[in-house]
């Protein structure tokens, strides 16, 4: 039998192309009746700041419309992106135990969206979108954060993107258990501080492979065998090797599992007002791998890592 492969009609997913490319048609529309909103929009400030300004000949007063103009299409071009987004997340999560999906300014609650942009923990922070849903009987919540970390020194101002994932875990445990890129001998130093400071946290082996990825700490008494099973580490391996050299971050606490996912670049971020939808199938087919990160871990969890989300 001769392997599908990306390209052939399968997209690197797995999912049909031609299911994508429906999806993106039905949407079109929509992209039409936001570019001409933004059109009306534009033109309308544009002569209302320099339409009688370019009549009388005042040059200044035109080149201060044109840019506020192009400030604003450059702004309707960026909420594009998260209109293009809500418009195709809810028909592809759908199938995937998905119950709520929102975008934008109403990703979050106002409360929160405020104390985030004027966070003194590291950096503001933009939720850009938000989506939660049951999968296999289990909750998972899923966001995708930009965070703008404050200048130190003379260093550039750094941004990161990531998806920050919650897994209600399906069976109790006592005590915490985190999981951080493997440290070599800065991990063996972290172990005799540990030691010194007579912390209730131990590094535990598990096995050679993921051992080699991940560094294990578990307090005492906590289930690190029965919660990191062979499936599971299988399923945050897959999680590195898609995304090497990022500081992968996740944590067993209170009856939850936490995966900081820092990713290199967002979904859709080509997305234009002039770019027709049907032209964005790679796009569409990388949001449907985010959103489907809390699957692949649930799987895990599940102790079933040859599922359709493999």
């Amino acid at each position: 039998m001769n392997e599908q492969k990306p390209g052939d009609g399968i997209l690197a997913s797995g999912l049909e192309r031609r299911k994508i490319e429906a999806l993106l048609r039905d949407a079109e529309p929509k992209r039409m009746a936001a570019l001409s909103a933004s059109i009306n929009l534009v033109a309308a400030v544009a002569l209302v700041f320099g339409g009688k300004a370019l009549l009388d000949g005042r040059l200044v007063q035109v080149s201060i419309a044109v840019v506020i103009a192009m400030v604003l299409w450059r702004t309707c071009n960026r909420l594009w992106r998260s209109l293009a987004i809500a418009a195709i997340a809810p028909a592809i999560g759908q199938n995937w135990g998905q119950t709520g999906f929102s975008s934008g300014w109403g990703a979050v609650p106002v409360e929160t969206r405020i104390g985030d942009l004027f966070s003194n923990e590291g950096g503001a922070r933009f939720t850009a979108w938000q989506s939660q849903g049951v999968y296999r009987g289990i909750s998972y919540r899923l966001r995708e954060n930009t965070i703008w970390y404050k200048r130190r020194y003379h260093q550039r101002r750094t941004v990161t993107h990531t998806l920050q994932i919650e897994i209600s875990v399906p069976q109790p445990f006592s005590g915490s258990i985190e999981i951080c890129p493997a440290l070599g001998f800065m991990g063996k130093v972290d172990d005799v501080l540990r030691d010194l400071m007579q912390e209730n946290k131990r590094k535990i082996p598990l096995d050679p492979t993921f051992d080699a990825v991940f560094d294990t700490i578990a307090s005492a008494g906590a289930p690190a065998d029965k919660l990191l099973t062979p499936e599971f580490r299988r399923a945050m391996l897959a999680l590195a090797a898609r995304h090497p050299r990022l500081h992968l971050e996740g944590k067993f606490e209170h009856g939850w599992f936490s995966l900081r996912l820092p990713v290199p670049h967002l979904v859709f971020s080509s997305a234009s007002l002039r770019k027709p939808l049907p032209e964005m199938v790679e796009d569409a087919d990388r949001l449907w791998w985010d959103l489907t990160v809390p699957h692949r871990l649930i799987e895990g969890l599940a102790g079933e890592h040859d599922g359709p989300l493999r």
